[in-house]
């Protein structure tokens, strides 16, 4: 059966990068979109089947709306996405009665995978790890980006457009794009100059050489 999606966050580049991979999965027919509890609630969706909710959201987060949206949508199934992968969320979206828990890191294939399980009626959760998160400047916990996000951040931080990111690295800019919306989404920023020098705190990426003919 054909299925309706509605994607809540309030970051419109994340929200466009997620729906270039969900709108390629078989079962979808329709993508509705939300950027706060009250909007995807004010929706009125459909026979709506799947909801992916950011946990970081204004106003009310993913986590304290998701029994409103269980009132709205009592049929649909609800994804948590989230920045963190910590095992304490994990947990926390099982007790609040959440169908799933997606990392907003997850590889395009991932979120295709979490979609067929959660419109086939069954969770989606991560394992649980007890392992520490990586650390950036001031003891604080550094993104978890992928390998390939890495790349990306890596050509990106080096001032190379989307089109010849997508060439180097062997992938469509389409795939690139959804990449970089979710750089920025774990970088907490909206802008390639951003990026960089949140990259360059955290030791992702090391500060760029300026080409001034000295070597």
């Amino acid at each position: 059966m054909p299925a309706t999606l509605l994607l809540v966050d309030d970051h419109t580049l994340f929200r466009t990068g997620l729906r270039l991979i969900v709108q390629d999965h078989p079962s979808v027919a329709s993508i509705a979109e939300a950027g706060s509890i009250a909007q995807a609630c004010a929706l009125a969706v459909p026979a709506l089947d799947l909801v992916l909710l950011d946990i970081q959201l204004p106003g009310m987060s993913g986590l304290d709306g998701l029994h409103l949206l269980r009132k709205s949508y009592p049929q649909a199934r609800i994804v948590l996405v989230s920045a963190s992968m910590a095992p304490d969320a994990v947990r926390e979206a099982r007790l609040r009665g959440a169908d799933g828990f997606l990392p907003k890191s997850a590889g395009a294939q991932d979120i295709l995978n979490a979609i067929t399980l959660a419109l086939a009626g069954q969770p989606c959760f991560p394992p649980e790890v007890a392992c520490p998160a990586p650390t950036g400047l001031g003891g604080t916990a550094s993104p978890a980006l992928t390998a390939r996000q890495l790349d990306v951040l890596t050509l990106l931080c080096s001032g190379k457009p989307n089109k010849v990111i997508a060439r180097d690295l062997g992938l469509s800019e389409n795939t690139v794009r959804v990449h970089v919306a979710a750089i920025f989404s774990q970088l907490g920023v909206n802008s390639r100059s951003a990026a960089l020098l949140q990259a360059q705190r955290w030791g992702l990426v090391s500060a760029p050489v300026p080409h001034d003919g000295s070597y």
